[in-house]
């Protein structure tokens, strides 16, 4: 409210300043000049005794108009452009002011001339109040001091309370259009900054949603659609400080990748990079890991960051075990353009990891994890062979409850971890059954149907139906 009340203000400014400028332009060059010289041919007949005295006089009208706008031409307060205004009225007045008191007769019809300097300047120039009242006295001041005294001199004073008749209702007349032209010059801008206002509160949705729309996109590449959900509704909040949490984290890694990047057509390595990343990055996203790197051919990401479910562990581990699977399944594929079986390794490792977003907003700002699990985990698998998963002795023992296969590798010195050496797993396969169903979103469409995570045509990360082919497009409320 205080912003729209500046902004009216300002504009409001800007229009009578405005506004003053265009009249007084309009009365100098249209008006005043060639009325007074015009009126110099009713001075022939009515003064002819002081024709060229009055038009010395009315000569003086083009130095006033040029004073006038001159003084405008860099004006820009809207109190300082009355006060000249007022002042070039009461300068254009003068003259006429000065023939009435040249002029032997006291109640000389010259005051018309007066009346038309008013009618010009009190109509149409945006006054106040109180400058309306200032220029009527500059205008007719003189004036009345000229015939009170003529008057007073021959005691007649009739003529003078004719022409003040008329004088007065001419001033009438004068604060009336004002008033109407006031109304409908305030009407007009108040339009103009409703309209402003419209569009500035145009531009700020816009301004909004355009950034929902980026922090959307960047939610559905690093989280799973049903914790992006969580985090749009306000149910999850991630700007808040670095927090220290339990987490499992994963790696990812192509083996034998830069003997084929190298040997291979760079559009052919593309085209299976790309492939490889959409499966996996599904996969983990349908688990509800976060992704967090992307390091070359291979993808770090952890879980319960977010949730905080007590499953983060299995759900990790069932992640790399639907990866290796969907590999296997699309051998075909890379048979053919990665000419030569796809395989992986694959690193998980469980602790505690400082979480939340690093670095300054205004140059880079990642929301990632800090701890021992991530590069522990890229060090799993990298003494992993051809598509084993090796995890930790935490995570070994959080499976093993739930009936997960497990072979034990032995104790391994890791770099960067030396002295101390890893009790290291291989996980081989999961349990007959899954505990996972009770956690999947129903469809709102299908009975005894959950959505999946999928790729929708833009390359966005989606929940859908298989059944139905429902999708939710975008973050909305099931």
């Amino acid at each position: 409210m205080f912003e729209t009340v500046i902004t009216s203000s300002q504009m409001r400014e800007f229009e009578v300043n405005a506004e003053i400028r265009a009249i007084l332009k309009v009365i100098s060059n249209w008006m005043a000049i060639p009325l007074y010289l015009v009126f110099w041919i009713a001075d022939w007949a009515y003064a002819p005794n002081l024709k060229w005295e009055f038009l010395a006089l009315r000569l003086t009208i083009i130095p006033v108009c040029l004073f006038g706008k001159k003084m405008m031409e860099h004006e820009r307060s809207a109190e300082s452009a009355q006060w000249i205004a007022a002042a070039y009225v009461g300068m254009v007045a003068l003259p006429i002011n000065v023939m009435i008191g040249l002029l032997p007769e006291v109640t000389t019809v010259y005051y018309a001339g007066l009346n038309l300097v008013a009618l010009g300047g009190l109509s149409f120039i945006p006054f106040t109040l109180g400058f309306f009242c200032l220029t009527t006295a500059l205008i007719f001041a003189p004036y009345f001091a000229i015939v009170i005294y003529g008057a007073h001199s021959t005691k007649d004073w009739s003529g003078l309370l004719i022409n003040s008749f008329f004088i007065f209702g001419s001033v009438v007349i004068c604060y009336l259009i004002r008033f109407f032209h006031e109304r409908l010059r305030l009407r007009e801008i108040n339009s103009r900054i409703a309209l402003k206002t419209e569009l500035a509160n145009r531009d700020n949705i816009v301004k909004r949603k355009t950034a929902e729309a980026i922090r959307l996109n960047t939610l559905k590449t690093q989280f799973s659609p049903r914790i992006a959900q969580a985090i749009y509704d306000g149910r999850m909040d991630l700007e808040k400080s670095i927090r220290q949490l339990k987490i499992c984290a994963i790696f990812i890694d192509i083996v034998d990748s830069s003997q084929q990047v190298v040997r291979l057509d760079y559009r052919k390595v593309d085209t299976v990079l790309a492939r490889f990343m959409d499966t996996v990055v599904s996969i983990f996203l349908k688990y509800d890991l976060t992704i967090d790197k992307f390091q070359g051919d291979g993808i770090m990401a952890f879980a319960n960051d977010t949730d905080h479910t007590s499953d983060f562990i299995q759900k990790t581990c069932l992640a790399a075990l639907d990866v290796r699977e969907a590999l296997t399944k699309d051998q075909e594929f890379y048979l053919f353009n990665w000419q030569k079986k796809m395989q992986i390794r694959i690193g998980i490792s469980a602790g505690d990891a400082n979480v939340g977003f690093y670095g300054n907003t205004k140059y880079f700002r990642s929301y990632t994890a800090i701890g021992a699990p991530l590069p522990l985990s890229s060090r799993f698998a990298g003494v992993a062979s051809p598509d084993q998963i090796v995890i930790d002795a935490n995570v070994a023992k959080t499976l093993a409850i739930d009936g997960f296969e497990m072979h034990a590798i032995g104790r391994i010195s890791l770099k960067g971890f030396e002295p101390a050496e890893q009790n290291l797993y291989e996980l081989l396969q999961a349990p007959a059954s899954t505990w996972l169903n009770s956690d999947k979103i129903p469809c709102p469409h299908c009975e005894n149907s959950h959505l999946n995570v999928a790729t929708n045509q833009y390359g966005h990360y989606v929940l859908t139906c298989f059944q139905c082919n429902y999708e939710k497009s975008e973050l909305e409320s099931v």
